[in-house]
């Protein structure tokens, strides 16, 4: 079976850094990028199994991300990272289609097997 591919946008340098690297050796391919402003041409240059966006990206935020890529038709799953700790935050990820949240700090293990999880279901 091939690597899953994961597009992982993450502002933090040093944060999309760790989890690249981490996601690497689970035997991921990962296409990071900085902000979605590349996202829809990364997509078409390689169709990705997984997004991860994190929600406070400076230009276009998570959630704007989130609901352009269902707009396009694209059904992957998509997690959405952030730091932010808001009531009904969980609800609004969801009503903008992503397939769950994961707040940070965050164990890079659990946000891995989560990952596996929704790829096999």
């Amino acid at each position: 079976m091939a690597m899953p591919h994961v597009v992982l946008i993450e502002d933090d340098a040093l944060v999309r850094k760790l989890l690249e690297k981490r996601l690497l050796l689970a035997g991921w391919q990962v296409s990071a990028l900085r902000d979605g402003q590349r996202l829809m041409e990364c997509l078409q240059q390689q169709p990705a199994d997984m997004i991860l966006v994190d929600l406070g990206l400076p230009g276009d935020d998570g959630l704007i991300l989130v609901e352009r890529i269902r707009a396009q038709g694209i059904t992957v799953p998509v997690i959405v990272l952030t730091a932010y700790d808001l009531p009904h935050l969980h609800a609004t990820v969801r009503g903008a289609g992503a397939d769950g949240l994961v707040q940070k700090p965050y164990d890079q293990e659990e946000l891995i097997a989560r990952m596996r999880a929704l790829l096999a279901a």
